[in-house]
């Protein structure tokens, strides 16, 4: 069953996109609830898994090499081969998100290493020797202008320059 997000529920969530740290009376006064009603809805939305409230890094400001890898898997492979697959992509240590998606390839990758060759070493890490997989692209990182539905305006004036 889907659930579906009122208008003050998705003001909250915004205001939380904003500023992870704000405060239920303070989003309470931005939206016209009380803290005690933000409290209850938010606790509610991470209750059911649609929010969770989590650290965003930007490997580019880091200084950090970061990559997206679009992975086709073998119509023939099996599902358990699949299925740990994505266990050991989503317990990989460098690996930052991880989505099934539709199209032309099955699995996009978000993954990032200290510098060029460490992350080198991390994907050939995760792509060696998959029996899954039937072809990938990489596409390296560069700059970092919006993530998580944030956009990050400092990275265009960084690019004006």
């Amino acid at each position: 069953m889907k659930t579906r997000l009122s208008k003050k529920d998705w003001q909250i969530i915004k205001l939380l996109k904003e500023n992870a740290r704000m405060s239920d009376a303070e989003i309470g006064r931005r939206i016209g609830l009380s803290k005690s009603a933000v409290r209850w809805r938010r606790i509610n939305l991470q209750k059911s898994g649609c929010l969770f409230i989590s650290a965003y890094l930007r490997f580019d400001k880091l200084g950090y090499s970061y990559a997206f890898i679009l992975i086709k898997l073998k119509p023939g492979a099996s599902k358990e081969q699949v299925i740990s697959f994505k266990k050991k992509l989503m317990d990989h240590e460098y690996i930052f998100e991880v989505y099934e998606i539709w199209g032309d390839y099955d699995i996009l990758v978000g993954i990032f290493g200290e510098d060029t060759q460490h992350l080198r070493k991390n994907v050939i890490e995760i792509l060696q020797e998959e029996e899954c997989i039937h072809d990938y692209k990489i596409l390296v990182g560069v700059r970092t202008l919006k993530g998580l539905e944030v956009p990050f305006k400092d990275a265009l004036v960084e690019q004006e320059k």
